[in-house]
């Protein structure tokens, strides 16, 4: 009598895996390049093609021909859902998540201090920043919105169905850190991306991350037009070094603690109420 052979178990993964976010990043920079030429190009004959709607449409292009391709991979994975997970998030949690925000902010001001900006990455901030109605929709509605259905709608979901929470959740920031495609801001994305993160983790709700991302967008952003000849943030207030100090370190504090308040509560709360 003939045994029946067993067929291979062939082990289904979610999309994406930590190797296909290192694919995603690449997608990025070889789509901005093949956008970045024609642009280029225009940029001769019209000089104006870096502001006004086309500032918009210049961020927004690429990252979303980007999600239509990450899109499509990740929907066709079992694994994954079909639709992202644009949930209701738990209102009583609104006011530590603006106390983190302020935290986040006050630890990537410091930290965006220790290694000035080269004149070519702040000219192009101070062109995203610009005081109209397009550089707001770029800076505090389009870029949280596109970018968490990227990094946390579609990378970390895919993550977290892979792997650990938290080595989903710092790989998922590290990718976020590396998607702004340059070292400067690298540190402070991925700050950033481990707290959003977390909070994808614990609620699924990609509301709220875009929420939480446009906090933190749109601080920067009018901060930025009130005070705009100022270098450092810490020259608004005349701050010395140990102020400084002092100030980082209770931001560090009082992010830890946010994170305490939040295990907590998650922790009193049954899954169906998140």
């Amino acid at each position: 009598m003939i045994e029946e052979q067993e067929m291979p178990v062939v082990e289904k993964n979610a999309y994406p895996s930590i190797k296909q976010g290192w694919g995603i990043i690449g997608i990025l920079v070889l789509v901005v390049i093949a956008y970045s030429f024609p642009i280029g190009l225009i940029s001769l004959v019209y000089e104006d093609i870096g502001k006004g709607p086309f500032l918009l449409l210049n961020y927004a292009i690429p990252f979303v021909v980007l999600i239509l391709i990450t899109r499509k991979w990740w929907k066709s994975k079992e694994e994954n859902e079909s639709r992202l997970n644009l949930k209701a998030f738990p209102l009583a949690i609104i006011p530590v998540v603006v106390i983190m925000c302020l935290a986040i902010i006050s630890l990537n001001v410091e930290i965006s201090s220790w290694v000035p900006l080269p004149d070519l990455l702040k000219e192009m901030f101070e062109s995203m920043l610009e005081p109209s109605i397009w550089g707001f929709l770029t800076v505090v509605v389009a870029a949280p919105i596109i970018e968490e259905i990227l990094m946390r709608g579609i990378v970390l979901n895919g993550l977290l169905k892979n792997y650990h929470p938290w080595k989903a959740i710092l790989w998922s920031a590290f990718f976020f850190g590396l998607m702004h495609l340059n070292p400067w801001q690298l540190v402070t994305a991925f700050i950033a991306g481990v707290a959003i993160g977390y909070l994808y983790w614990k609620t699924k709700s990609l509301i709220l991350c875009i929420l939480i991302h446009a906090i933190n967008n749109g601080l920067a952003y009018f901060v930025s037009l009130q005070f705009s000849e100022v270098e450092n943030y810490a020259e608004i207030f005349d701050l010395n070094a140990w102020e400084r100090t002092g100030i980082f370190i209770l931001a560090l504090v009082i992010l830890y603690s946010c994170y305490l308040y939040f295990e907590r509560y998650f922790s009193q709360k049954p899954a169906s109420e998140l």
